[in-house]
C-alpha cells in the first residue's frame, strides 16, 4: 500500500474507474427524477398574512416605536397560542362543516369523526415576516384549494381565540388566501441533482474503498520499493482485457503472442525489445545465462511472455533456446504450434535424443525443446541429474536460455534449478496479483537459494506504464516514421563480461 497518496494518484484512480461515476449519476439521477416526478405527490402552498396591533383598535398615526416592539413580542405569543389542540380542534370542526370524514380522510388523519391535531399542525407553520409585527400563517397541502381553505379558516378563528386569550393586542386579516396550482413540491430539477451528485459521491466513496483495501500490484514503483529489486519489463495491455474465465486460455494467449500475430501493436515489441536488453545487463555478471520464469500464481502470463522474450532474443545475433519446464500445463508447444510428442521428459527419461525433440529455428535463431509427454513426478525430473547434466551440454550450444516454470506457489520445480541457472524472473499480472502472494514466492525461491533477477510486468493499464507511453499521438507518428520489420532488425551488441551489476548475485 502507498505510503502518500498524492492528487494525481487520486484523478487517476477517478478517472481509471470513470465510467463507474458515470454510471452511478445516470442511475441515481434517473431514480431521483422518477421518484420525484411519478412516486412522490405534488404538494401545494397558500398563505395568509395578519397584521398584529397592542391596542385594539389602535389608529395608525398612533403608533409610535414602543407600539412596534410590543406587536412584534406578541407576534411570537400568537404563534404559540394557534399552535394550541384547542385552536386546532375549531379549525378541524369548521373543516368538517365544508367536508365529510371520507373526503377529508385522504389529507389528513381522521378517527371517530374527527381530525387528528398533530396532522392538522403537521400542515400549518407561521411566523412573523421579516421580524416585523405581520403574521404570516402557511397551509401545505396535496390539494390547492385545500390549502387554501386552511388558511382562511385560521384567519378567522385567530381573531376571536387571540383576543380572548391574551386580553390585548388585536389582529387583523390582510386579504384572503388564494389558490396556487403550481406546486412547490417536489422539486423535481433540485432532486435529480441531488440524485446525480449522491451518484457520483457514492461511486467515488466504492472506488476509494476499493482501492485502499486491494492489495493487487497496481504500481511497478511500489513494487520494485517493497522487493528492492528492479522491474526489467513494463508491459502494456494489448488489445481488450480478457475475462477472468478466459485469461490463460488459447484465445487470450494468441492475442498477445509476437510470434505469427500481424496485429500485435508496435508498443508490445518495442516493450519486449526493451525487456531482452534489460535481461541482458541483469545477467551480464553471471557464469551461466540461463533464466527461468515464474509466476506466483497460474494464469498471470508468465508463458506468454517466456515465448514473447524468446522471440525478442531470437532477433538478435544470439542463439536461443527456450524450454518448457511446466511440465504439468505445458503451453509453449500451443504457443508456437509445434508437436509435443517428444519433449524435456522424453529426453531427460532417455527415450529420446536431444536432436529429435528439438525444434530448431522456429523464429529466427530460436530453438524451442516442448514439455513432451507429463509425467507423474515433474519435481523430480526437474531437479534430477540428468536434467542438470541436459542444462550444461545446452549452455554451451546457446547464448541464451529461457525456462518457462510452474507458478512458484503452486509448486516448487523452479527450486530444482537453482544450482544452474543465473536467475529467476517474476512475472507479474498488473490488476491481479497480490503482494502476499509475491510475499509468500518470494519466500519460496529465497528458501530455493534462487535469485530474483527482477520483475516483468505484464497487462498494465495505460494510465500507469512509464512516460514512454504516455502519448498515444507520439507513439503513432513514431510507429509510422520507424516501423518494426524482422529482415530488417539490426543485431543487439553482447554485454561485455566484465560489466558487473551492483547487488547481484548469481
Amino acid at each position: 500500500m502507498k505510503d502518500e497518496i498524492s492528487i494525481k494518484d487520486l484523478v487517476f484512480l477517478l478517472l481509471r474507474r470513470i465510467w463507474w461515476i458515470i454510471g452511478a449519476a445516470v442511475i441515481f439521477g434517473l431514480g431521483a427524477f422518477l421518484i420525484s416526478d411519478y412516486m412522490i405527490p405534488n404538494k401545494y402552498q397558500s398563505n395568509v398574512s395578519m397584521y398584529v396591533r397592542n391596542k385594539e383598535g389602535q389608529e395608525q398615526q398612533g403608533i409610535n416605536n414602543n407600539d412596534l416592539s410590543v406587536s412584534k413580542s406578541l407576534v411570537s405569543t400568537y404563534i404559540v397560542i394557534l399552535n394550541n389542540d384547542a385552536v386546532m380542534d375549531q379549525v378541524g370542526e369548521r373543516l368538517l362543516e365544508q367536508h365529510t370524514p371520507e373526503e377529508l380522510s385522504g389529507y389528513f388523519s381522521v378517527k371517530n369523526g374527527r381530525i387528528a391535531n398533530e396532522s392538522l399542525k403537521s400542515a400549518f407553520s407561521m411566523a412573523a415576516v421579516n421580524n416585523t409585527e405581520v403574521l404570516k400563517i402557511t397551509a401545505t397541502t396535496t390539494n390547492a384549494a385545500l390549502s387554501a381553505e386552511l388558511c382562511n379558516i385560521m384567519a378567522d378563528v385567530a381573531p376571536e381565540v387571540l383576543i380572548r386569550v391574551v386580553g390585548a393586542g388585536s389582529v387583523e386579516k390582510i386579504g384572503e388566501a388564494k389558490i396556487y396550482d403550481a406546486p412547490v413540491s417536489p422539486n423535481v430539477m433540485k432532486n435529480t441533482a441531488i440524485g446525480v451528485l449522491a451518484g457520483v459521491l457514492l461511486a467515488g466513496l466504492v472506488i476509494f474503498l476499493i482501492d485502499f483495501f486491494d492489495n493487487t500490484v497496481r504500481n511497478t514503483e511500489d513494487l520494485r520499493k517493497r522487493f528492492n529489486k528492479p522491474i526489467l519489463a513494463e508491459i502494456r495491455s494489448i488489445g481488450s482485457k480478457a475475462k477472468k474465465k478466459m485469461r490463460g486460455t488459447d484465445a487470450d494467449r494468441k492475442t498477445r503472442l509476437l510470434f505469427g500475430n500481424a496485429d500485435i501493436p508496435f508498443f508490445a515489441v518495442e516493450a519486449y525489445k526493451s525487456f531482452r536488453t534489460a535481461l541482458s545487463f541483469a545477467i551480464s555478471p553471471c557464469d551461466s545465462h540461463i533464466v527461468a520464469l515464474t509466476s506466483a500464481n497460474p494464469g498471470e502470463g508468465k508463458s506468454v511472455t517466456a515465448a514473447n522474450l524468446a522471440v525478442a532474443l531470437s532477433q538478435t545475433d544470439k542463439k536461443v533456446l527456450l524450454i518448457d519446464a511446466d511440465l504439468r500445463k505445458p503451453v509453449q508447444h500451443k504457443c508456437f504450434r509445434l508437436s509435443n510428442k517428444a519433449g524435456l521428459t522424453n529426453v531427460i527419461t532417455g527415450e529420446k535424443p536431444l536432436d529429435k525433440a528439438l525444434n530448431r529455428n522456429v523464429a529466427g535463431n530460436l530453438d524451442i525443446l516442448t514439455s513432451g509427454t507429463i509425467p507423474p513426478n515433474p519435481s523430480e525430473l526437474l531437479s534430477s541429474r540428468q536434467m542438470q547434466e541436459l542444462l550444461q551440454k545446452l549452455q554451451d550450444q546457446y547464448d541464451m536460455i529461457l525456462i518457462d516454470c510452474a507458478p512458484i506457489n503452486v509448486v516448487s520445480d523452479v527450486a530444482g534449478l537453482s544450482r544452474e541457472i543465473a536467475g529467476v524472473i517474476m512475472v507479474v499480472h498488473y490488476g491481479t496479483t497480490t503482494f502476499p502472494a509475491l510475499e509468500e514466492a518470494s519466500n519460496r525461491l529465497e528458501l530455493a537459494n534462487c535469485n530474483v533477477l527482477g520483475y516483468a510486468v505484464n497487462e498494465i493499464s495505460s494510465r500507469h506504464g512509464s512516460s514512454y507511453y504516455s502519448s498515444d499521438k507520439y507513439q503513432d507518428k513514431y510507429q509510422y516514421e520507424y516501423r518494426y520489420a524482422e529482415d530488417t532488425q539490426r543485431p543487439e551488441k553482447k554485454p561485455e563480461n566484465d560489466r558487473e551489476k551492483e547487488g547481484s548475485t548469481c
